[in-house]
C-alpha cells in the first residue's frame, strides 16, 4: 500500500535520500486519501462548532446581548455594493434588493449543513412573536420585506429590531450572519433626513464590539479609498485584525484598472490581517433573467479561470 509522502518542516524529505518520482497511479492515491483526510476533519469540525453557534444564537434571541457581548459575524457595506448577493451565494436563497433602501432591520441568518441521508431545505423566519415554517425558498424575499414591514412600518423607516432566518440544507455551511443595512451618504426618494446617522449608529452597535468579525463589502469597480463601510470598520478596527475585505463585481472593472484591483487582493493598498476575496455573484441584471444560483456559481467559475488578471 502507498503512503503519503512525509516532508520535514522546511519542505524537504523527511528520508536522507531523494524520493523517486511517484507514478500516476501513487500520486492519485495520495489525493484521494488527502481529500479524505479533509472531509473527515472538516466533519469533525462542523460537529463541534454547530452546538456553539446555536447556543450563541440561542443566547441572543434571549437578548442577553444588550449585556453581553456575543461572537458575531456582521456584514457591512455601501448602498449597492453587493451585500446581498454575497449573502445569497452562501445561503442559497433570495434576499430583497433593489435600489435605495432595502435591508430596513438587522438580519440574523443561520445556516445549518444537515447530513444525514434524505435531508431536505427546511427554513423558518422569526420576529417578535411571529414565527412561520417556509416550504420553498422562492417564499424567504417575500416573507422578510413582510417583516420588515411590520416591524419598521411600510416605506424607508429603519429598526434596530432583529428578524432571525433559518436555513437548513445540505448545500450551506455552519453559519451565522448579522446582515446591516447598506450604508447611504445623502437622503433621496423621500428618505428622512436622519436615516444617513440612523443607519451608521445601528452599524456602530454591532461592528464596535471586540467580538464581532466585520464582513465588509465593496464593489471592485470603485476607490477602495472612498468606501464608507470600510472607513467605518477602520474607526473601530484600526489595526485590522477582525475585518474582512469581500470584493464583488469583478466583472464591472474598467479595463487598464484589473492590476490596481489585484494590488488591494494582495494586501497592498488597504491591508487587513484577515485579508480579502474576491466574488463574482448574480447581478440585477441575471436576476431579471431568472438566472439560477447554482448557474451563477458555474458563471462565476468560468469568470475566474478565463480572466487573465484573475485567474
Amino acid at each position: 500500500m502507498d503512503h503519503p509522502k512525509v516532508t520535514s518542516p522546511k519542505g524537504g524529505s523527511a528520508a536522507s535520500s531523494p524520493s523517486p518520482p511517484r507514478s500516476g497511479s501513487a500520486k492519485a492515491k495520495e489525493e484521494s486519501w488527502e481529500a479524505m483526510a479533509q472531509g473527515c476533519l472538516s466533519s469533525q469540525y462542523e460537529e463541534k462548532v454547530r452546538p456553539c453557534i446555536d447556543l450563541i444564537d440561542s443566547l441572543r434571541a434571549l437578548g442577553v446581548e444588550q449585556d453581553l457581548a456575543l461572537p458575531a459575524i456582521a456584514v457591512i457595506g455601501d448602498q449597492s455594493s453587493g451585500k446581498s448577493s454575497v449573502l445569497e451565494a452562501l445561503s442559497g436563497v433570495a434576499l430583497p434588493r433593489g435600489s435605495g433602501i432595502v435591508t430596513r432591520c438587522p438580519l440574523l441568518l443561520r445556516l445549518k449543513k444537515v447530513t444525514g441521508e434524505g435531508e431536505q431545505w427546511t427554513c423558518s423566519i422569526c420576529y417578535q412573536e411571529y414565527k412561520a415554517e417556509l416550504t420553498d425558498p422562492s417564499q424567504v424575499e417575500a416573507e422578510i420585506r413582510k417583516a420588515q414591514n411590520c416591524i419598521a412600518g411600510k416605506g424607508l423607516g429603519i429598526s434596530n429590531e432583529l428578524i432571525s432566518l433559518e436555513v437548513s440544507s445540505p448545500h450551506v455551511p455552519n453559519l451565522s450572519l448579522i446582515d446591516l443595512p447598506g450604508i447611504t451618504r445623502v437622503a433621496v426618494n423621500g428618505q428622512h433626513v436622519h436615516t444617513t446617522y440612523q443607519i451608521k449608529n445601528l452599524i456602530r452597535t454591532y461592528i464596535r464590539r471586540q467580538q464581532t468579525i466585520n464582513l465588509v463589502v465593496v464593489p471592485c469597480n470603485v476607490d477602495i479609498a472612498t468606501t464608507e463601510a470600510l472607513s467605518m470598520a477602520q474607526e473601530v478596527d484600526p489595526e485590522g485584525d477582525r475585518t474582512i475585505g469581500i470584493l464583488t463585481k469583478p466583472d464591472l472593472v474598467d479595463k487598464g484598472t484589473e492590476d490596481r484591483v489585484v494590488e488591494v487582493v494582495k494586501n497592498l493598498v488597504y491591508p487587513l490581517k484577515k485579508g480579502y476575496t474576491v466574488v463574482r455573484c448574480r447581478g440585477q441584471k441575471d436576476v431579471c433573467e431568472q438566472l439560477s444560483l447554482a448557474e451563477a456559481l458555474r458563471k462565476e467559475r468560468d469568470f475566474f479561470e478565463k480572466h487573465p488578471q484573475f485567474r
